[in-house]
């Protein structure tokens, strides 16, 4: 147990948790108990209760504030006219040499092992190149599929019905995938 004339801080930290009852009965008991004898939680829990007491009073007070009519237009004026000046104008160097700075810290920090990190690096990157150029290409194939399909389609008279019938399977498909991944964004994905 601390020793409380010494620090001036009592160990007792669920004043608050007693104050919104959220501690349970014996919990509730034993922290009266101890604030019966402890002078400091005794004072901190009235500090509280005067606290939540004047917060509870400056938010019941309805204000009413008389906005003048044009007042939106001076703040959107204001805002605009302001944009320009939300930084300063060497913001963007201070920032590019501290990063330096840091980049140049950090290789010397790491010493001998400076390259293999960057050759682990590299060897990442090249990987998500790859990836990369990979769902292009794939996504290219797709595109070139869908045109040679389409393209032998309509050369034939009698495949004209067919070939409005895929065209519209193919938008509706296109349409809906959109309209998935445009929810999805809003919400975020979720894992279940």
């Amino acid at each position: 147990m601390k020793d409380i004339s010494t620090t001036g801080v009592c160990p007792r930290d669920d004043i608050a948790a007693y104050l919104d009852g959220e501690l349970s009965v014996d919990a509730a008991g034993t922290l009266e108990e101890h604030t019966a004898e402890c002078s400091i939680c005794r004072r901190s829990l009235s500090e509280q209760r005067q606290l939540l007491a004047a917060l509870g009073a400056s938010l019941g007070q309805d204000v009413d504030l008389d906005l003048p009519e044009d007042f939106t237009k001076k703040i959107v004026v204001n805002a605009e006219s302001t944009v320009a000046g939300l930084r300063r104008p060497g913001e963007v160097m201070t920032a590019s040499l501290i990063c330096a700075a840091l980049f140049f810290f950090a290789v010397f920090a790491l010493g001998s092992d400076t390259v293999n990190i960057a050759a682990a690096f590299a060897g990442t990157g090249e990987k998500l190149v790859a990836i990369g150029a990979f769902i292009i290409k794939l996504f290219a194939n797709i595109a070139f599929a869908c045109v040679v399909i389409l393209r032998a389609l309509g050369s034939h008279a009698a495949g004209l019905p067919l070939l409005m019938t895929a065209v519209a399977a193919l938008l509706v498909f296109l349409f809906s995938s959109f309209w998935i991944l445009k929810r999805r964004g809003a919400r975020g994905f979720r894992v279940s």
